[in-house]
């Protein structure tokens, strides 16, 4: 299959806004942010001198405890509040 002349001379229509946005705005805001927070993980290991996969796990679970709670304590005073 040839290539013919009106292909050629069409401007393509470029990227559309959605993925213009995505790719000027989104991804790098989150590489920033990645980076800057493995920046600090580096940090808080360099001085306490635990390994940064400790602290991250550590973390994590720390913040998973914290929303299983809010959820359950959500739920539970529902229910209180509902009997009446």
């Amino acid at each position: 299959m040839a290539v013919g002349r009106d292909y050629m001379l069409k401007k393509p229509s470029g990227t559309s806004s959605p993925k213009l946005f995505l790719d000027t705005q989104v991804v790098p805001l989150a590489a920033n942010i990645a980076g800057s927070l493995e920046v600090a993980l580096d940090r808080v290991a360099a001085r306490t001198g635990v390994r940064p996969a400790l602290i991250l796990a550590g973390a994590t679970g720390l913040i998973g405890l914290g929303l299983i709670r809010l959820f359950t304590h959500r739920s539970a005073a529902n229910d209180r509040f509902d009997r009446f």
